[in-house]
């Protein structure tokens, strides 16, 4: 059955495959979405308190109520509802997973929708695992098809192929057929959209948890049997051609599904992914070299164009900027060997020694230099810190830290942890919480949610 999703080359038939699968029991799938889902409870758990929270929380209509938690919070709403705001904490810091088949941030839009679902359906957490895997294929099938012309056409990947594929994931965990399962799809596409002009603001993180919510509804509404076009990707009037992706069916088949073959890129820095390979040459550096920041004349970064137009905020002006500035995350590196939650504050970004370090700081596009580079991800970060004495140390970074081939090590991973949850949680909820994720197939989701909200 798995040959059967892997050469699948429609939506359709992508559902039939799916909903006749058997739950997904492989270690080599299991084990990295078992980590891919603590890692994003951990971002959700730092998240709940941001402004962008709090005011998608606000917006909801007084008295809702339903059977799905929300972090920090001993209200109680609809899994959709949950789930919007779940996913826009998931993704307010910017410090969740991105998945680069399809250059999303994956598991923001899947961990909630799935949590909020799961906790409204009685579901355990080898369910959980199982649709999250499902869901993840489809964002890889979609994001072979769509990038990387469609993220460069300026579609927020996170709030498009995301929602489809959280569609598939709520469609799985609800174990629908074949014709509910396409219907589901199908409506996700409808309900896709959004634009990488929100970058920098609080509709950014909105996006993963708006994709979130239209994957249950999406779900839920070919639950119910609601009909749609069994051809919503290629056809003429279809999702491929009104969103600038290339539709080519001539793709190789994959050997593996793409959570074991590509896995998730978890992110060692809370701010845009596009900086993570420069700020990896520069701290590590920083550490082999050992000058001072007072030595140091200026740095130069060059990276691949899309990466560039994302990194838009030279002088930024809030935190919300400053996660997508080159300038001030390599600033951070440079001056303090780290960057972590604690730097993207109001007050944090006006320290007095980052902002004249930060004129340092060059970051200059590089241009495709032939048409065989379709792929943002395939072309190194090239970084140079030059030193007054004019010594110059070069480094090209190809994968950063996080990814499939340069995993993080223990301590990176407590590191992570540490910063996300520090004192949100007692020592021994967050010693329960530690054993509870680890063991995470065999809990159920109301138990898993229950440690996670106010009693």
């Amino acid at each position: 059955m798995v040959h059967d999703i892997l050469r699948a080359g429609s939506l359709d038939e992508f559902a039939s495959a799916a909903a006749a699968h058997p739950q997904i029991t492989c270690e080599a799938e299991t084990e990295p979405a078992r980590a891919a889902i603590a890692d994003t409870i951990a971002c959700m758990i730092a998240g709940q308190s941001d402004p962008a929270t709090q005011a998608v929380l606000r917006a909801l209509p007084a008295g809702t109520a339903g059977l799905s938690s929300v972090l920090g919070h001993a209200q109680k709403l609809s899994a959709e509802q949950a789930a919007m705001v779940n996913g826009t904490a998931a993704h307010a810091l910017d410090f969740d997973d991105n998945f680069l088949p399809a250059v999303t941030h994956a598991s923001a839009v899947l961990v909630p929708a799935l949590l909020a679902l799961g906790e409204e359906t009685a579901a355990t957490g080898a369910d959980l695992i199982d649709a999250y895997v499902i869901g993840l294929e489809v964002q890889a099938w979609l994001g072979r098809r769509m990038n990387p012309d469609h993220y460069r056409a300026g579609w927020h990947a996170t709030s498009t192929i995301g929602a489809i594929g959280a569609a598939a994931a709520c469609a799985r965990l609800l174990r629908l057929g074949d014709e509910p399962f396409r219907n589901s799809l199908s409506i996700a596409c409808s309900l896709a959209g959004g634009s990488k002009i929100q970058f920098g603001t609080m509709t950014k993180p909105l996006h993963a948890g708006l994709a979130a919510r239209s994957g249950i509804l999406a779900a839920n509404l070919g639950h119910a049997g609601v009909e749609a076009n069994p051809d919503p990707i290629f056809s003429e009037w279809g999702f491929i051609h009104h969103h600038h992706g290339h539709g080519r069916t001539d793709l190789p088949v994959p050997h593996a599904l793409s959570i074991a073959l590509d896995g998730l890129a978890q992110k060692r820095f809370p701010c845009c992914g596009s900086a993570h390979r420069t700020l990896d040459a520069i701290i590590e550096i920083r550490a082999r070299e050992g000058f001072a920041v007072n030595d140091v004349d200026r740095v130069e970064t060059v990276i691949p164009d899309t990466n560039y137009r994302n990194l838009r905020f030279e002088n930024p002006q809030n935190e919300k900027e400053a996660r997508f500035s080159m300038t001030y995350c390599a600033t951070l590196a440079l001056q303090y060997g780290e960057v972590r939650l604690a730097d993207f504050t109001p007050e944090a970004i006006w320290r007095p020694e980052l902002r004249a370090t930060m004129q340092h700081i060059k970051m200059r596009e590089a241009k495709k230099t032939s048409s065989a580079e379709t792929d943002i991800w395939n072309r190194p970060a090239y970084t140079c810190v030059q030193l007054k004495s004019g010594t110059r140390f070069e480094m090209n970074v190809l994968n950063p830290v996080g990814t499939i081939s340069v995993p993080f090590t223990p301590e990176q991973e407590v590191t992570k942890f540490q910063d996300c949850i520090g004192s949100r949680l007692s020592a021994d909820l967050l010693k329960e919480l530690h054993a509870t994720l680890n063991n995470l197939s065999g809990q159920e989701i109301r138990d898993l949610m229950a440690l996670l909200v106010p009693q």
